[in-house]
């Protein structure tokens, strides 16, 4: 009877070989859980990163097409400020007689 109750007080090679495959799927499915979530928070960072970096490029290219339009602004109103003085230039020496 003792040889009886000894197999009833400790597991079975069986039951360890049971639930050292159950710590082992346990592991694994801790494991492969872990590496989802990094991959999530990687592809989370990694398209906040791209999606920061598309509007800090719009952004700078909302202030070139800016400066663009002043520089053609400032052209203009230079360009005509240069033709009225080339004009009153002009009509100054025909007054000299030049």
């Amino acid at each position: 009877m003792m040889d009886g109750d000894e197999e009833g007080q400790s597991p079975s090679g069986f039951a360890w070989y049971q639930l050292g495959k159950m710590a082992a799927e346990n592991d694994r499915h801790t494991s492969q859980t872990i590496s989802t979530l990094l991959h999530r928070r990687r592809t989370i960072s990694a398209q906040d990163d791209l999606q920061a970096r598309v509007q800090a490029l719009a952004a700078e290219n909302a202030r070139l097409r800016q400066d663009l339009a002043d520089y053609r602004l400032n052209y203009r109103d230079l360009k005509a400020w240069a033709d009225r003085a080339e004009a009153r230039i002009d009509q100054l020496l025909k007054e000299r007689g030049e």
